[in-house]
């Protein structure tokens, strides 16, 4: 990915709604050491950001000739009309051992899915972590294709963590992947229903005979 270049903001300059009309993202940048700077960056770029990249993609970044490395950590839309409208970046100390979410990436086919014997429900999307910012990777691959029959599970323990990342205590059993059966319909019809549709098929319609005029 290229490196993002941003801009200093001045937070009393222009409202955030102004950027945004001029085709400029409101954004932070701040780092461990609580420090932070109040940035923006052209919104085309901003957009392609957001799309393309996740919490666990490290971002070559520039502001004022200084070059750093940074994660998102927070991404701000409108509710309504799913414009974005902030950005929070962290930068990172490639030193020191940081917190990450890595995505999981699903390869391979289930046997017990293809045959239509289960069907595959992913319980965790993602993986809490810590490591350095040279260890970090996109994306932990599980691989599904020894799933074979419903109530067999993939947990965190099964896949492989690449050397020097380390997982979160509380996730270290968590479930990824597990295979349900499938639920077949079935239509319960109580004895009213069918008394009222047994009622509907058998009633007849008749019309009152017309009423003979009086001679006079």
């Amino acid at each position: 990915m290229e490196k993002i270049e941003l801009l200093e903001r001045d937070i009393k300059a222009k409202k955030p709604s102004v950027l945004l009309k001029d085709g400029l993202t409101p954004a932070v940048v701040y780092n461990a050491k609580t420090e932070s700077n109040s940035v923006m960056l052209d919104s085309k770029v901003a957009r392609k950001l957001v799309r393309n990249a996740s919490t666990a993609t490290v971002l070559d970044m520039s502001l004022d000739g200084k070059d750093f490395k940074a994660i998102i950590k927070e991404v701000d839309r409108n509710p309504i009309t799913e414009e974005l409208r902030h950005i929070s970046f962290f930068e990172i100390d490639p030193d020191q051992e940081m917190s990450f979410t890595i995505p999981f990436k699903v390869v391979g086919v289930s046997p017990a899915v293809k045959n239509n014997l289960g069907v595959l429900i992913e319980v965790h999307s993602s993986l809490g972590v810590r490591c350095k910012v040279g260890n970090l990777v996109p994306f932990i691959e599980v691989d599904i294709s020894g799933l074979e029959h419903p109530g067999q599970t993939i947990s965190v323990q099964d896949v492989k963590i690449p050397e020097g990342i380390t997982v979160n205590q509380d996730e270290t059993e968590a479930t990824i992947i597990t295979i349900t059966e499938i639920q077949k319909e079935e239509v319960i019809r109580t004895e009213a229903v069918e008394g009222e549709e047994a009622a509907a098929e058998g009633e007849e319609t008749t019309e009152a005979p017309a009423a003979e005029e009086s001679a006079e």
